[in-house]
């Protein structure tokens, strides 16, 4: 199927770029695979360039975990152009192009509702909850308090 070029193209973006950032932090967090690649190489393991941006030292083991992230986000460009997952896609952003947003005294009188029952339940939660461990420990204490 074709597409036109503007067809979708903010969805399969973000999706793009939600799966890369999600890859490359645990890809380079502490504890991640470029740590592991680090430990399995060991000693062997020799820094390319000392201060280096996101990385902090490029190592060997940095530059395979970089290169595993580019074939991850090969795979991840690949899969977001089959036509069944870029239509969905399509579909989505069109579907949110049609949805009537909220104005600002909307989203504040919402608020206000929400928060107030919240604190509603909380009250009444807390009031039957407090007349249910006087009443349990009645019951346990045989009447005699």
């Amino acid at each position: 199927m074709s597409y036109r070029k503007d067809q979708g193209r903010y969805a399969r973006m973000l999706a793009f770029w939600a799966v890369t950032l999600l890859m490359a932090y645990g890809i380079f967090h502490s504890g991640g695979l470029a740590s592991i690649l680090s430990r399995w190489i060991g000693a062997s393991d020799s820094v390319l360039i000392d201060p280096f941006p996101l990385v902090g030292k490029l190592k060997s083991s940095s530059l395979v975990a970089m290169g595993i992230l580019a074939a991850i986000c090969f795979v991840t460009h690949q899969i977001l152009n089959r036509p069944q997952v870029a239509d969905l896609l399509i579909n989505t952003e069109t579907e949110l192009h049609k949805v009537t947003w909220p104005g600002w005294n909307e989203v504040v009188q919402g608020t206000i509702a929400v928060t107030g029952m919240v604190v509603v339940l909380f009250a009444f939660l807390t009031a039957v909850d407090l007349l249910l461990i006087q009443v349990m420990s009645l019951l346990i204490s045989g009447g005699t308090s």
